[in-house]
């Protein structure tokens, strides 16, 4: 996969644009174990299994290698400092919001891979939400320090065990509050990277999706039905 022209394609969408791409919802599947191995859909030991014929099973385990590459190009091409003047306090508070959660990803990550052992999709998500973290660092001048203890000690237990829908549900959250939280941004820099967050992790749903099994599925990659956190 042409990962750059995946990034510029990103690049060149406005916010509104990347609000549209908002596409993850919560849906329910079994857990991996529960169901009779076939053929793996990707490369990932954590996906459930589908019949991975050609061409459509080379273009999952592409779409899947090739995110993380895309994702990173989007916020590290975001990391503009805006002057300290140009954010007002209910921004930076809602940035520093937005930014605890991103690290709060992280770890919810590091606790799965602990769990189930190195696994590259995992590692992958994890290493983009201390990016996305430090984009937000980088607009705000915020040390990417920090936890939201309520979402992750919530989350814990499913991450660890119920890895691929806990991390489904966990990006389907974070794009409908970064969605929520972006309302309320003015500052361009700012709006850009939240926006271009928000169309990341909508991406990183459809991947997990495709882990699941349920990648052509269009009411599980067209619809977010989680509810967005309440906002500080």
């Amino acid at each position: 996969m042409d990962t750059g022209v995946i990034g510029t394609g990103l690049l060149d969408c406005d916010i509104a644009c990347a609000v549209r791409h908002t596409v993850c919802v919560r849906f329910r599947f079994p857990h991996a174990d529960d169901r009779e191995r076939t053929t793996p859909v990707n490369q990932s030991p954590l996906a459930t299994d589908t019949p991975d014929t050609a061409p459509d099973g080379s273009r999952r385990r592409l779409v899947t290698a090739g995110l993380a590459a895309a994702a990173l190009g989007v916020i590290g091409s975001r990391t503009v400092s805006a002057a300290p003047n140009e954010l007002s306090a209910r921004e930076l508070e809602l940035l520093r919001f937005a930014q605890v959660l991103e690290l709060t990803a992280r770890d919810l990550y590091d606790e799965a891979i602990a769990a189930v052992g190195n696994d590259p999709l995992l590692e992958a998500m994890s290493e983009q939400h201390e990016a996305y973290a430090q984009a937000i660092a980088s607009i705000t001048g915020l040390s990417a320090t920090g936890r939201n203890n309520t979402v992750f000690y919530d989350r814990t237990g499913a991450i660890r065990t119920d890895t691929v829908l806990a991390a489904h549900d966990l990006e389907s959250t974070a794009a409908a509050t970064h969605t929520e939280l972006l309302a309320h941004i003015s500052q361009a820099h700012a709006a850009e990277v939240i926006a271009s967050i928000i169309s990341a992790e909508s991406r990183h749903c459809v991947v997990l999706a495709d882990v699941a099994g349920l990648g052509t599925n269009l009411d599980v990659t067209l619809t977010n039905s989680a509810t967005a956190l309440e906002l500080p």
